[in-house]
C-alpha cells in the first residue's frame, strides 16, 4: 500500500487528532497510509440506462466528479491555458473551493457508528464536494 501523501498529511492528521467518535483503533485501520477519499459527490437517485432511475453510489459519483473536472479543463482551455493534470495537491491547497460536509457518518466497516464527517478532510467525504464556481476561479488563477 501507499504511505500518507505529503499534500494530505496536515488535513488527515488534524482529522485523526480532533474528530469525534472515531472507530476504535483495535479495528485495525491504517493511520499512516494513503488516506481516501480525496473528494465526494452527491450520487443518489440517478437515472442510468438500462436500469432506470434510483441508481446510487460510486458508479454515479465517479462520473459526476469526472464531468466537473472535465468542465474545469474546458474553462482553462477556453482561456488559452493548458489542462490541469494531477489535481490532488491543488485540491488540498484550495480546500475552501469545495463544499465541506461536516455532519453525518458512514455506515458499515464493522464500526458501530462509522467514520464521522468533520470540518476539513474526513474519512467519509474527503475535502467535500466540488464547487464548480469556486474551483473555476482557482484554476483560472493558475498559470
Amino acid at each position: 500500500y501507499w504511505p500518507l501523501q505529503p499534500w494530505q498529511e496536515g488535513a488527515v492528521k488534524r482529522y485523526l487528532a480532533a474528530a469525534p467518535r472515531l472507530p476504535p483503533a483495535s479495528k485495525g485501520y491504517n493511520v499512516s497510509g494513503r488516506a481516501y477519499p480525496d473528494i465526494a459527490a452527491q450520487a443518489t437517485n440517478f437515472c442510468v440506462e438500462p436500469f432506470g432511475c434510483g441508481v446510487s453510489g460510486t458508479s454515479c459519483a465517479s462520473p459526476t466528479a469526472a464531468g466537473i473536472f472535465a468542465l474545469l479543463n474546458d474553462v482553462r482551455l477556453s482561456a488559452g491555458k493548458g489542462t490541469l493534470g494531477f489535481v490532488n495537491p491543488l485540491l488540498y491547497q484550495n480546500a475552501a473551493a469545495l463544499n465541506d460536509v461536516t455532519t453525518g457518518a458512514s455506515r458499515g466497516c464493522l464500526f458501530e457508528s462509522g467514520w464521522p464527517a468533520a470540518a476539513g478532510w474526513d474519512a467519509v467525504t474527503g475535502l467535500g464536494t466540488p464547487n464548480f464556481d469556486r474551483l473555476a476561479k482557482v484554476v483560472l488563477a493558475l498559470p
